[in-house]
């Protein structure tokens, strides 16, 4: 993994989101522990570390398809958590201002450019 590039990758996110992006953290799988972010929550990552656990369970125990590339949730007061999902061991949380970005910007540009970015970090 290429720790410059993996640094690299927020940038791109903060550039797509221009503004709107008010944290994120990157971790591996199963750890629960930021290697990268913007303005980080410890916290939150942990958090999400066991929802998304919880998640993938869930989803199996009731025959449904597993999770894919990411999930969102839309939280009171105009923000979003997105978290994508990356099959090589990676989750990447964020914390998004919705009302500072539109969702066709962020799930048609920024997240994909994101996914990317951190792709070639790890393989790199």
């Amino acid at each position: 993994m290429n720790v410059k590039k993996l640094k690299q990758a927020v940038e791109v996110l903060k550039e797509d989101l221009d503004g709107a992006l008010l944290g994120c953290d990157i971790w591996p799988t199963n750890t629960g522990t930021s290697i990268a972010g913007y303005n980080p929550n410890p916290q939150a990552t942990a958090l999400f570390e066991k929802v998304t656990d919880y998640m993938f369970k869930a989803l199996k125990g009731a025959g449904f398809p597993s999770l894919d590339k990411y999930y969102l949730l839309d939280l009171e007061g105009g923000n979003l958590v997105v978290v994508l999902q990356f099959k090589e061991g990676y989750q990447w949380g964020m914390l998004v201002d919705s009302d500072k970005v539109q969702l066709g910007l962020l799930l048609n540009v920024a997240i994909p450019n994101a996914r990317k970015a951190l792709l070639e970090a790890l393989n790199d």
